[in-house]
């Protein structure tokens, strides 16, 4: 397998996840548009639209199928006759559409730790002396070891 087989196996997978995040987005829109009309009818202000979160989402099923494609293997794929398996892509576009949710809420864990001023979401609660053995500890070290971060629970 040469670099340029790899370049195109790699980029191959990213259209396939992205066509995969595409179909989770068209979901997406169609019960945000039933949201919005719910919205309407009671009388509340509709939900804006984000476009930036759309095309992030849709990077982030490129992301997972170039992946995907990198661990299923390229070859494989593609077979000896360099005719794509049809089960095989759809297996790529399925991984760009649940891939992209499980890189998003890893991305979420991390990101939602903390408050745009930079302080805990979860503040410990203060100990009231009666709950001391269970307590877990207020200090830990993130996963670089580069600082301490208060504990989430």
């Amino acid at each position: 397998m040469t670099v340029t087989d790899i370049i195109n196996n790699v980029l191959a997978g990213g259209m396939l996840g992205a066509i995969g995040q595409g179909i989770r987005v068209a979901v997406g829109l169609k019960k945000f548009n039933e949201g919005n009309t719910a919205n309407a009818i009671k009388g509340k202000d509709p939900e804006e639209f984000s476009s930036s979160r759309m095309v992030i989402s849709i990077f982030i099923g490129f992301v997972a199928g170039s992946i995907g494609m990198l661990v299923q293997g390229g070859d494989e794929i593609a077979g000896t006759k360099k005719n794509y398996d049809t089960q095989a892509i759809v297996t790529i576009i399925a991984i760009g559409y649940s891939g992209a949710d499980f890189i998003e809420g890893i991305f979420n864990t991390y990101i939602n730790k903390f408050k745009p001023s930079g302080q805990p979401v979860n503040k410990p609660a203060a100990s009231t002396g009666n709950n001391a053995a269970n307590e877990q500890p207020t200090e830990l070290p993130d996963e670089a070891g580069l600082s301490n971060t208060p504990a989430q629970g």
